[in-house]
């Protein structure tokens, strides 16, 4: 498996290259002996591909910054409980279970297994569901196991039956955020949303934010996220913005496209609310060292934490402008880790009756 997962992230890596081949062009020799020295620390041999695509993506000679493909075959699943993937606090419908109140989307109708429960998770019939959907003009329905936007979609008019023939293990239908004037005014069709990764430090207990940003959609989009066709915009530790936003496979835009907005000297106004928001939440988590937040601000300023990510979670573009994905905390990291090769879910291998 460790095999298989670094197979698939240099695949990923000269699919990007064919791209911007000018992005994996040779680094300083000294910055590429450091990096690979510090991640094969992991046991896994470590190349210099991801560090070359920062470096002469950034100009920033950093060699903590980390490879996509140590961090997936290795640390991710030292740090979690990787064996919940896609259940857990992956599982949309899980949120009511781990987030205090206010933070969850205002929830009309959850699906699972061919049962449909309210808001609270009480189990109610097919007809109430179709009630609660009815009282709304619009809604928006997500499947609660998939990942990059898909099958996310907003509706005018629902009917409860579509949900059962669609054939989804599980479903949520919620209303619609109205989320603050500052995401909206970069694309107002898309809910534009802050990805905030934080850690735990195993060594002290300390829940830290690692990177972030903020991620938009392009024209009409009806979600922010970069495999649909969004932009991010990197956002450092102050609120403060990157001068470039980027697709998904590096292109810089120095503003909006549609909008026209600018990126450079702006600050997120509720970037502050977020972090005390992701360290509330990921406080009551005890089973995940490391997690993804979505987050949007709604137009009264408290915050919506759209999704946890708990797996697969994606560090390319976290690390476009600001430098390694965990900073300061790279070498202890990565010595915690070393020390803990136990926890690797990829050793763990289930009995199947």
């Amino acid at each position: 498996m460790v095999r298989y997962v670094c197979h698939s992230y240099l695949k990923k890596s000269k699919s990007v290259e064919r791209i911007h081949p000018n992005l994996f062009v040779p680094v300083d020799v000294e910055v590429s002996c450091l990096h690979k020295k510090l991640w094969g620390r992991l046991g896994i041999k470590c190349g210099d591909r991801w560090l070359r695509l920062h470096v002469n993506l950034t100009g920033i000679q950093d060699y903590r910054f980390c490879p996509e493909d140590i961090f997936f075959a290795r640390i991710e699943r030292i740090l979690n409980d990787c064996d919940q993937n896609g259940r857990g606090l992956d599982e949309k419908n899980n949120l009511l279970y781990y987030l205090p109140p206010g933070y969850e989307p205002d929830t009309l109708v959850r699906f699972v297994r061919g049962n449909f429960f309210n808001s609270r998770g009480e189990w109610i019939s097919k007809e109430m569901a179709q009630d609660l959907i009815s009282s709304e003009n619009s809604v928006v329905g997500k499947p609660c196991r998939s990942s990059g936007g898909r099958g996310v979609d907003v509706y005018k008019v629902m009917n409860i039956s579509d949900i059962e023939k669609a054939g989804i293990d599980s479903y949520v239908v919620q209303k619609l955020i109205t989320q603050d004037e500052f995401s909206a005014s970069f694309n107002p069709s898309s809910i534009n949303t802050v990805r905030m990764m934080t850690l735990r430090r195993p060594w002290d207990g300390e829940i830290v934010v690692c990177r972030s940003m903020m991620r938009m959609g392009v024209s009409d989009a009806v979600v922010d996220n970069m495999m649909k066709g969004g932009l991010c915009v990197c956002i450092d530790h102050d609120g403060g913005f990157s001068r470039y936003a980027y697709d998904y496979n590096g292109k810089r835009y120095e503003e909006h496209p549609v909008t026209k907005r600018t990126f450079f000297g702006l600050k997120h106004p509720y970037y502050e609310k977020m972090v005390i928001a992701t360290k509330e939440i990921h406080s009551r988590i005890m089973d995940c060292n490391l997690l993804s937040f979505d987050l949007v601000p709604r137009s009264d300023g408290t915050i919506c934490c759209i999704e946890i990510n708990a797996t697969s979670q994606g560090i390319t573009q976290l690390q476009y402008d600001f430098g390694g994905l965990f900073g300061d905390d790279t070498e202890q990291l990565v010595d915690w880790c070393s020390m803990h090769l136990k926890f690797d879910s990829f050793n763990h291998f289930r009995t199947w009756y």
